[in-house]
């Protein structure tokens, strides 16, 4: 993560995605949340206060995440898990993506409208950083 942390420092933008494993992130995408504990200032009283050393800076951050089943409720608390420690940290979260219905690998690189979508939503980000 030491090599990672410059270039989160140096990006206005994050894209942050993990497929839903059992209503939430996967182990890989929480252990990389969990290692930006360094952004966070806490104070010594109880209950502890938090800052952020990124908040205040216009950072933004796109959210997404891919289920199998259709209903968004059983993505469960994934885009949540992803999304509020970014906010809590000071990114503007501008778009929360739920995918759904997908499961086999690569099968959305063949649905040509969620591309858009993507693609869209990423442009969409860059213009409001510049």
């Amino acid at each position: 993560m030491s090599l990672l942390y410059l270039e989160i420092e140096a990006a206005k933008g994050l894209i942050l995605g993990s497929p839903t494993y059992n209503y939430n992130v996967t182990a890989p995408m929480k252990a990389f949340i969990d290692r930006l504990y360094p952004y966070y200032n806490f104070t010594n009283d109880r209950l502890r206060r938090y800052s952020s050393r990124l908040a205040g800076q216009g950072r933004k951050a796109i959210v997404f995440s891919v289920c199998e089943q259709l209903e968004i409720e059983e993505m469960g608390f994934t885009l949540g898990a992803l999304g509020m420690p970014l906010e809590a940290l000071g990114y503007e979260v501008v778009e929360k993506f739920p995918v759904t219905g997908y499961f086999d690998r690569g099968a959305v690189s063949g649905d040509e409208e969620l591309l858009r979508k993507t693609f869209e939503a990423g442009k969409k980000m860059a213009e409001i950083l510049r």
